[in-house]
């Protein structure tokens, strides 16, 4: 019997390199996206938002279509992008359109054999759908909500590094601002100034238009700054800010007095501070929103100013500055929070005339609590801006 070792038999087979890094992170949202795919029973599923599309890709999702497959990915795009978006083509095929979207995608679609193909119903403009209808085959189309929104309410590792950095841009562009505040300032200015503080601090812009509320104005939750309304010594000052940061959103407020605060401003900010620090304790995995919502309101309402506090808590945040979950009094019966998710908690109270107290927060749901990213001050002496 010959006693020569068979190599081919023997040998041992290398097994397939693990992804780390940014390569494993959208292997991960892949895989949850065919999950969902699954559940909706599409073969295909159309991502068209550009803030998912460039979730699901790691890079700008402008002008761009994302569909995918149980086991492929095609990225449909123009010329505009193609040498940005080259980097995709290594896990995925790229599909260049030189005519309508809708044209295009019905090639790639063919192409790929599907019978039925998912629509993200939730960001579709009704003209858009239309001509995806037209050239896919109406019959070949099923609607699609909340799939995505659903998939990134859960932050992995990477986005909430960039949430505690949008957060840290945030912070320090705010007390730079403020450093210089002067009486007769005005709002206009001061809302410039501070995207300037946050872009050279390496925001890409701010996460959205700065609220910045002088004096009564601050009784209009969404307002919007002037260049009229100025700074004054003795009265509130409310500012609403964020940074963007490698596409994650921030979002923040502080509610100062000029100098010296009035007793009414007084009165109120240490009830919402109290109310935001209730919401704060309750948040935890398996918490109802409306139960976090519930621990703030209430404080507000036993203090007499229920009516005042119109707004829902707060909301997720991401690549979005609202996200799932929503903390209010309408959110659903079951909804629930996880770890993973980062949300505002941002509880208020508004009276026309006089003025208006916010304190907003971002905060992390670990898996044993909450953890706040952010970290300025917000107790009653500081709450006062010296002159």
């Amino acid at each position: 019997m010959s006693t020569k070792t068979n190599k081919k038999s023997t040998a041992r087979k290398k097994a397939p390199a693990r992804q780390t890094g940014p390569a494993a992170q959208l292997a991960a949202r892949h895989k949850k996206v065919r999950a969902a795919m699954r559940a909706h029973q599409v073969d295909a599923l159309v991502i068209s938002n550009p803030r998912d599309v460039g979730y699901l890709i790691g890079l700008p999702g402008d002008d761009s279509y994302f569909i995918m497959t149980s086991r492929k990915a095609v990225l449909l795009t123009d010329s505009r992008y193609e040498e940005l978006l080259a980097p995709v083509t290594q896990w995925a095929q790229m599909a260049l359109r030189r005519g309508p979207m809708a044209g295009k995608l019905a090639e790639v679609v063919d192409g790929l054999k599907c019978k039925s193909v998912g629509l993200q119903a939730d960001h579709l403009t009704v003209s858009a759908r239309k001509a995806i209808a037209k050239s896919v085959g109406a019959r070949r189309c099923a609607d699609t909500t909340g799939i995505m929104a659903d998939i990134r309410k859960i932050k992995d590792d990477s986005e909430i590094r960039a949430l505690r950095k949008a957060v840290s841009i945030a912070q320090e562009a705010v007390s730079a601002t403020l450093a210089d505040l002067r009486v007769g300032q005005s709002e206009l200015d001061l809302s410039a100034r501070l995207k300037y503080e946050m872009e050279i601090r390496g925001a890409t812009g701010p996460a959205f238009g700065p609220i910045v509320a002088a004096c009564a104005n601050g009784s209009k939750p969404h307002y919007y700054p002037s260049a009229r309304a100025k700074v004054r010594a003795g009265k509130p000052l409310l500012i609403d800010w964020g940074a963007i940061y490698r596409d994650y959103r921030s979002d923040l407020t502080r509610t100062w007095s000029v100098g010296t605060m009035s007793r009414k401003i007084r009165e109120i900010y240490q009830i919402v501070l109290e109310a935001q620090l209730a919401a704060i304790d309750a948040i935890k995995p398996g918490a109802k929103c409306l139960a976090v919502d519930a621990a703030a309101r209430s404080v507000i309402a036993k203090a007499g100013y229920g009516e005042t506090f119109g707004h829902g808590l707060g909301h997720g945040i991401g690549l979005d500055v609202h996200e799932m979950p929503s903390l209010g009094p309408r959110s659903g019966a079951n909804d629930t929070l996880e770890a993973g998710m980062v949300v505002t908690v941002e509880p208020g109270i508004y009276l026309p005339g006089v003025g208006g107290v916010r304190i907003e927060d971002d905060v992390l749901v670990t898996r044993t609590g909450h953890r706040v990213l952010s970290s300025m001050k917000k107790d009653l002496e500081s709450a006062v801006l010296p002159v």
